[in-house]
């Protein structure tokens, strides 16, 4: 997967930390149907990477665990203690104050194979307020929605560590009034369906996956339903299903921070130890990495992952004594316990 700066913004639900640089946007600034409520009213957080990436339906697949319809039922502010005014800015009086926002879950639209159970609602800290000499500014992220009391949307969701849902990020929300991808609340502002697809198209990027937004604009939920089922996780990433969705990005992202990955430091994530569940086709998936690193004794590993991948993924289907040999191949060399090594989500 190709790693790129995504979309600035705060990032939904405290996933990034620190403070926000409020940067208001200009009142003349094009809204993407032309109008609408709020206009001139909301400010923009910092440009910076979010922690995972969120837009496309392999960011989706790859690091969601729920995809959901919506409906914000309640918004809080979140005042942390002792908080005072900004006093950085010489005296302006300036502050952020924070919200967390309560959703009501109405529809499951997928989830990921292993993910764990949704709750029929949930609450996280969203973009909040811009405060300065007592008046008030909405903050939101640059091309996302802001999570607004009675609009509906398409939410990717994650359980991140420490058992906290949020959105994956600002890519997996997207407006869904009257039961269409575009309708609703986009950027503190109501918008048409055709004006949001408008705002996608025009952000294309030749040679990039299209977002999930362009590619369900004035579509229903089953569109997106259908969009995520043809998606193919990150092949990294879904070798650490059960790792939290920002862990699981550093795995799939690499880079030079990354130690080169090894035989053992792939069968890893299958020892008995580590709780891990794979479906056949992702078990199949480890195998076929771990005889790329296996060398000569490569031929049983790739038999196991070519039966998995040819049957029903049951004891009964699979080649055993490629499966054996896979056992005994792995726990010689590494000396991890992964047990019968056979599918453990089917």
């Amino acid at each position: 997967m190709t790693t790129r700066t995504k979309i600035a913004g705060a990032v939904l639900g405290a996933v990034v930390a620190g403070a926000l640089a409020l940067v208001p946007l200009t009142d003349d600034r094009p809204a993407a149907d032309g109008g609408g409520d709020g206009g001139g009213s909301l400010a923009a957080g910092p440009a910076e990477k979010e922690a995972v990436p969120s837009f496309t339906a392999t960011d989706w697949v790859s690091y969601g665990d729920q995809v959901a319809v919506v409906r914000v039922t309640a918004e809080h502010e979140l005042r942390e203690p002792d908080e005072g005014a900004d006093t950085d800015g010489a005296g302006t009086g300036e502050d952020y104050l924070a919200r967390t926002v309560d959703l009501q879950v109405k529809e499951r639209v997928w989830a990921r194979s292993g993910a764990p159970a949704l709750p029929s609602s949930v609450s996280f800290t969203a973009d909040g307020w811009q405060v300065k000499d007592g008046a008030r500014k909405e903050l939101g992220s640059p091309d996302s929605s802001r999570l607004e009391v009675g609009h509906e949307y398409v939410v990717t969701l994650a359980r991140f560590s420490g058992g906290v849902w949020s959105p994956l990020g600002s890519g997996g929300v997207l407006p869904y009034d009257h039961g269409r991808v575009g309708e609703g609340e986009f950027q503190g502002r109501t918008v048409t369906s055709e004006a949001y697809r408008s705002a996608w198209e025009a952000r294309a990027v030749p040679g990039e996956e299209p977002p999930v937004a362009s590619r369900t604009a004035g579509k229903p939920s089953s569109a997106v339903r259908e969009v995520l089922r043809g998606a193919r996780p990150d092949a990294t990433a879904a070798r650490y299903p059960g790792l939290d969705p920002v862990a699981r990005y550093r795995k799939a992202a690499g880079g030079a921070s990354e130690p080169a990955e090894t035989f053992c430091s792939v069968a890893a994530p299958l020892a008995v130890s580590e709780d891990g569940r794979y479906t056949p086709e992702e078990l199949a998936a480890v195998l076929t990495d771990l005889a790329a690193l296996a060398g000569r004794d490569a031929a049983p590993l790739r038999a196991y992952a070519a039966s998995l991948t040819a049957g029903d993924g049951t004891a009964a289907a699979v080649d055993d004594t490629a499966r054996e040999a896979s056992v005994a191949r792995i726990e010689r060399e590494c000396g991890t316990d992964v047990g019968e090594l056979l599918p453990t989500d089917v």
